[in-house]
């Protein structure tokens, strides 16, 4: 099921809600008319038909989404489906066809042929073009409108970038494979393109994934049709192109000029081949045999000091995994030409990577600092979601031990029974320990992951699964599939060692805890906190200019309402925490919060930030969850229910 931006934008709303709102409340907040809420709400019905959600409508009442939480959460799931089909006269695909127009037509159209060939008016239109000029100034790329038509008047590069970011906004990964999108191109553009990234990648000798490739096929389709309107590429700086020589790009490069010479009316100059070897590089291509080259020192040590210290932060030892370094250094040394030269490799996965491995996403941008130091670089949130996962992956393989006791009150033989049974059908790696009940009073269960017991006992934790003395098929089936959920819990970081409040205690003060703030935009809130850090003294002058730098690479804010910013921990003197409450819903990037989390950890405290960001998130699995800690009146009460955590 997909829905289109306006049914998302309603659900969105309907799902923050914690009660009855009246059609008023949606139609000011989506700016339309209530005929148009009351249409969107009866479409939307429709497609929650099947969803186990529905929307009550109750006169004098107001408007209210129902349904359990898991079926809310399938309705979060339903926000990160974009609507990327594009039709021929829908607004999407009207605004990239008005932008392909001014950038590829040596004679574009006015807006009276824009409203004749879509059948609106010359209005819409303006709004249009306004829109593409805000897009465009949004990613500092300048425009000149003139009497015939819209120029970019910013460097070559720069404005085949932003065209292809446009393009990327309305549509899916595949975009160089939409039949609506290729009619913006020449046909011959689209076919020596095709085969040229086809025959490329059949024998440079390695695989290159699915994104790269279509990423690369359309920005060789941008590239060629600015060249037909004799658009070429500005001088590249001397030291890359230099390295692109050494890379062995350079003839791969002039082989596809003079292909292209041939087959279309165009001349390259040598910028232009420069580019084309800067597009190689960038989407990960390689001659073939180059991949078994030593890399260039410094981006190998770098790359090893980011696996040592993400090895410090998981308390996990990576520095062993070979694969994970080559693996991080094929991207890596493409990633870092990138972000140099801006061009742009969308991850079509960074909402699920967010949202799934929101431990592992927040702990390789801690650990990526000093590489970006040292290129002069900043990675935006598409690059730091490839490098998380190849994390994962790396640390879903180390073997986990868990820690197991059994405790019985029958007698020895009983234990050494239940022992032996559970023995036979769990991993060599678990161990197991009989404990007698007088024991355990005394016994510290700090490492212990699940207690199996025979009779009751007064704990909380570690979880206890209860059995028979004499244990059935059955109940050895239930212990199985409880270790097992322990091992995937502890690879995703859900583990309740990781949301105990102990930690979360340490650096929590009272006197950093702002309830019912009146603060109306993203600026505001930060301004105030990160000034409040400088002014006692936790963070260096360049905090401020950190963590607002981190927050353009990327919104910190969730779909669930809360907002957790950082910035590099070598602007922080001392770890604390900011738990900020407002009194009304702030946009932040593309949703709403009213819970903010400014996460402040030095260096020095590193080794404790998988267990501290783990406990933050774990405090806020639901949108009901958040509502609740920002429903606290004052000071004390929201740090008690930070302390108690959950509802």
């Amino acid at each position: 099921m997909i829905l289109n931006n306006r049914e998302q934008l309603l659900l969105q709303l309907l799902l923050e809600q914690t009660e009855f709102r009246p059609a008023s409340f949606f139609q000011k907040q989506l700016n339309v008319s209530q005929k148009t809420v009351y249409n969107n709400l009866t479409t939307l019905e429709k497609k929650l038909k099947d969803s186990g959600l529905a929307i009550k409508k109750v006169p004098r009442k107001g408007i209210f989404l129902s349904g359990s939480e898991s079926a809310k959460q399938n309705g979060y799931r339903l926000l990160a489906k974009k609507e990327t089909k594009l039709e021929l006269f829908s607004p999407n695909y009207r605004k990239i066809f008005i932008f392909a127009n001014y950038l590829f037509s040596v004679k574009p159209m006015h807006y009276q042929e824009f409203s004749e060939y879509f059948y609106i008016s010359n209005q819409s239109i303006k709004k249009d073009v306004d829109e593409i000029v805000a897009f465009c100034r949004f990613h500092q790329v300048s425009t000149k409108m003139t009497t015939s038509g819209l120029k970019l008047t910013s460097v070559e590069s720069a404005a085949q970038n932003v065209f292809k970011s446009f393009l990327e906004k309305y549509t899916d990964a595949k975009a160089s494979e939409n039949l609506l999108v290729n009619n913006l191109f020449d046909s011959k553009v689209l076919d020596l393109t095709k085969k040229f990234v086809s025959d490329m990648t059949q024998t440079i000798g390695h695989p290159v994934n699915n994104y790269s490739i279509e990423s690369l096929k359309l920005s060789l389709r941008i590239f060629l049709s600015r060249l037909l309107i004799d658009k070429h590429i500005e001088k590249q700086e001397q030291l890359v192109f230099d390295e692109l020589r050494r890379m062995k790009f350079y003839m791969i490069a002039v082989d596809f000029s003079e292909m292209i010479q041939q087959q279309l009316p165009v001349q390259f100059s040598d910028t232009d081949i420069q580019y084309v070897c800067s597009l190689l590089l960038a989407h990960g291509i390689e001659p073939f045999g180059q991949m078994d080259e030593p890399h260039e020192s410094t981006i190998t040590n770098c790359t090893k000091q980011i696996i040592q210290k993400m090895s410090h932060m998981l308390n996990a030892d990576l520095t062993q995994d070979k694969l994970l370094l080559q693996t991080l250094l094929a991207h890596i040394v493409p990633m870092i030409h990138r972000s140099k030269t801006g061009i742009l490799l969308k991850n079509p996965l960074i909402k699920s990577i967010k949202k799934q491995y929101s431990t592992m996403y927040t702990l390789t941008k801690y650990a990526i600092g000093d590489l970006e130091e040292r290129f002069q670089i900043l990675l935006t949130e598409d690059e730091v979601s490839f490098l998380t996962i190849h994390f994962q992956l790396a640390f879903e393989k180390i073997k986990i031990t868990n820690h197991i006791l059994i405790v019985c009150q029958s007698g020895f033989a009983t234990s050494e029974l239940i022992f032996n049974r559970i023995k036979q059908t769990i991993a060599a790696d678990t161990v197991l320990e009989i404990i007698p009940l007088s024991k355990l009073a005394s016994t510290s269960l700090e490492a212990v992951d699940l207690i199996i017991s025979t009779i009751p006992l007064d704990i909380t934790a570690p979880p206890v699964i209860y059995i028979s003395p004499l244990p059935t098929t059955e109940e050895i089936g239930r212990i199985s599939a409880k270790i097992s959920n322990l091992n995937e819990n502890e690879k995703n970081f859900y583990s309740k060692k990781y949301q105990k409040t102990t930690l979360l205690q340490k650096y929590l003060d009272p006197t950093f805890l702002f309830v019912k703030n009146k603060f109306r935009t993203k600026k505001d809130v930060l301004d105030f906190l990160a000034d409040d850090y400088l002014k006692k003294k936790l963070v260096t002058t360049k905090f401020k200019h950190s963590l607002f730098e981190r927050e353009e690479l990327g919104s910190t804010g969730l779909k669930t309402g809360v907002a957790i910013p950082h910035a590099d921990p070598h602007t922080v003197k001392e770890t604390k925490l900011a738990f900020l409450t407002l009194d009304a819903p702030i946009t932040w990037g593309d949703t709403k919060i009213q819970l903010i989390v400014l996460l402040a950890i030095a260096e020095e405290n590193m080794i404790e930030a998988k267990e501290l960001i783990a406990s933050i998130y774990g405090l806020f699995n639901s949108a009901e969850e958040i509502q609740w800690i920002v429903n606290s009146q004052t000071q004390e009460e929201l740090y008690q229910r930070l302390l108690r955590g959950g509802n």
